[in-house]
């Protein structure tokens, strides 16, 4: 009984074309769930270990959790040899990242068939058998804290396999670690690495064991977004498991406005394909594969998105920490200007209205839209005008003082200090032991010289910057604010004439620049055959610079080239041609150049007729004794 059993779970183990090999007659090297998990990563040829960002990345890299936006329950069928049995193969998988907590995840692969006939040890068929095989899957994965180059990621899936045929059943324990790293220097690339079963399930029934070998799968993606709601996927993957052959896989994927997605890859046996439809957090997904001994199968995936995405958590969170910032300084602003306004009152029961105007000012500074402050600085401003009054209602020229007085705390009030000095200057004419206006006047006076400070250090960064406008601007200023400075009008000066120098540098430098650029053009021309335009270039030269010598011997060459030689000119340059050939060849070389030097006159451009006097006088100098011999 126990043999035929043993036959009959062989059988049943082979039943799947998932890559399961026998191995000294006990079961299989790789897992019987080498076809993977959901209809994206399988019509992307199962290249995925570096862009598992959905519910799959619990088989394909554990540590691809730390890139799933969105906490995901994905859920996929497979019928198995093209529906002609019920085998079947089937995914429950969920992801839940978190902001701060690493990613969860948790998964159910399950794989199995009924109609297996069972036989005794008498050959007597004992009733159909089914099998089933079922791993469970936990994992978890975080990043690693330091940011060496990018991002680096590690996860971890842990797997209870359970086998059962018949009666028989047996479970075993497996272990997954993943690595992820996202390149910091190239958005969008990824390398993943998942050592999956780097601790292999060992189940056995009754006989025939079954131990599950590791596989390395070794990845590299690239994602990129295109316009705002589009995107391409691109990836490659090789598979090495420990005792079968290497597998090459390829896969792509483009998404349309986040609605539609195409897929195509090769899973090192076949070319897959699939495509995508989304909307509002749900995607159904299909895919198509094919086996040789098997037929096609198609794979259906259903996804949830179950939480809003950890973007609009992280941007919701960013809005809460902005607002509780806005209100902290609001009360901390709040508290200032409180303690501005109650300095003021203050003051100004002392009877310092001054000073209790000052504190009002910052009050305002802290707070333009204060009410209290304003009503505060009306009445304070109104008391000071009052004072003021009552020290001049019996002088002959209090009216007028009370106005400069209005004026000048009104500019004031408004920071013109300018103005505002203006106006002290103008009571104190009028009073000069006006102890108010002279207090004003103090005030005033610091609140300009820390002008002027901001003012002179600023017109000497421009200058020494060159920024001469702004310099020549802030020494204006300085003017004003003082005009005794002696050092505003020598600065005004000195700027004017280094910009009107600048002007005069950069004119004549365009003018070379420009020369330069046309007489190139002139060249350029001429050397194609453009001789018109050649002459055109070479006389714009002469306009910028009538002393430009080779312009002028350009056009010359120019008009020369367009004007071609007679019938006559040709005839007596070939008579002339033949003459100094045959004094050449009688080692006449004097005479030869002599002749040559006659066709130069009616054609001068003739480069050959150059060239045989270069070489006639060489040979002519060779003929002459050497000095002194």
């Amino acid at each position: 009984m126990k043999r035929v059993l043993e036959i009959t779970l062989i059988i049943a183990l082979g039943l799947f074309p998932l890559g399961a090999a026998a191995q000294d007659g006990g079961g299989g090297t790789r897992s019987v769930f080498t076809l993977g998990a959901g209809s994206r990563a399988i019509g992307m040829g199962g290249a995925f270990t570096a862009v598992a960002n959905d519910a799959s990345a619990l088989y394909y890299n554990p540590a691809a959790m730390k890139i799933n936006g969105a906490p995901t329950l994905m859920a996929n069928h497979i019928s198995l040899f093209s529906g002609f049995t019920d085998a079947s193969y089937d995914y429950l998988g969920l992801v839940w990242p978190t902001l701060g907590a690493g990613a969860f995840g948790a998964g159910l692969l399950t794989t199995g068939t009924g109609g297996i006939m069972g036989y005794d040890e008498f050959s007597r068929p004992t009733g159909e058998l089914s099998y089933r095989e079922s791993q469970g899957i936990v994992s978890y994965a975080f990043d690693l804290p330091w940011r060496f180059a990018g991002t680096w990621s590690v996860g971890t899936s842990i797997k209870i396999v359970h086998q059962k045929i018949g009666e028989y059943a047996d479970t075993g324990t497996g272990l997954d670690l993943g690595f992820l790293y996202r390149v910091k220097y190239i958005e969008g690339l990824h390398l993943g690495v998942n050592l999956q079963d780097i601790v292999g399930a060992k189940t056995k029934l009754v006989s025939a064991s079954d131990e599950v070998y590791k596989t390395m799968m070794f990845g590299l993606g690239y994602m990129r977004a295109l316009g705002e709601s589009s995107r391409l996927t691109l990836s490659v993957q090789m598979d090495m498991p420990e005792k079968a052959d290497n597998d090459l896989r390829f896969g792509a994927e483009y998404t349309i406005r986040d609605m539609i997605s195409i897929r195509m890859g090769y899973d090192s046996e076949s070319f897959t394909a699939g495509i995508g439809f989304a909307w509002y957090g749900y995607s159904f997904d299909y895919g198509y594969f094919s086996r040789e001994e098997a037929g096609s199968s198609h794979p259906i995936t259903i996804t949830a998105r179950l939480a809003e995405p950890l973007d609009q958590k992280i941007a919701a969170r960013e809005k809460v920490r902005r607002a509780e910032e806005e209100r902290r300084l609001a009360e901390l602003f709040a508290v200032r200007v409180a303690s501005h306004i109650d300095a003021a009152d203050s003051l100004r029961g002392a009877g310092e209205l001054e000073s209790a105007l000052d504190e009002v000012k910052i009050a305002l500074e802290y707070d333009p839209g204060s009410e209290r402050a304003a009503t505060l600085r009306s009445e304070i401003s109104a008391a000071i005008l009052t004072a003021q009054e009552e020290r001049t209602k019996n002088a002959e020229k209090a009216l007028l003082i009370t106005q400069h007085f209005r004026l000048g705390l009104g500019h004031y009030n408004d920071n013109e200090y300018i103005l505002a000095r203006a106006e002290w200057l103008n009571v104190l004419e009028i009073d000069p032991e006006n102890e108010q206006a002279l207090d004003h006047l103090r005030r005033t006076e610091a609140k300009l010289k820390e002008q002027l400070q901001s003012h002179l250090s600023a017109a000497s960064e421009d200058e020494e910057a060159g920024r001469l406008p702004e310099a020549l601007g802030e020494w204006n200023v300085v003017r004003i604010i003082d005009p005794e400075n002696t050092d505003a009008p020598a600065a005004i000066e000195r700027i004017k004439v280094r910009i009107e120098g600048m002007g005069r540098d950069y004119m004549e430098a365009n003018r070379r620049l420009e020369t330069i650029d046309l007489y190139e053009e002139a060249v350029t021309a001429f050397s194609e055959g453009r001789y018109e335009e050649a002459i055109f270039f070479a006389r714009e030269v002469l306009r910028l610079d009538p002393a430009h010598e080779d312009a002028k011997d350009l056009i010359n060459k120019a008009e020369r080239r367009m004007k071609p030689l007679s019938d006559d000119e040709n005839e007596q340059i070939r008579t002339l041609h033949i003459e100094a050939l045959n004094h050449s060849a009688k080692k006449e070389y004097a005479e030869a150049i002599a002749v040559w030097r006659k066709i130069l006159e009616i054609d001068p451009d003739n480069e050959s007729v150059s060239e045989n006097i270069k070489q006639t006088e060489q040979r002519l100098r060779k003929l002459e004794p050497p000095e002194g011999g």
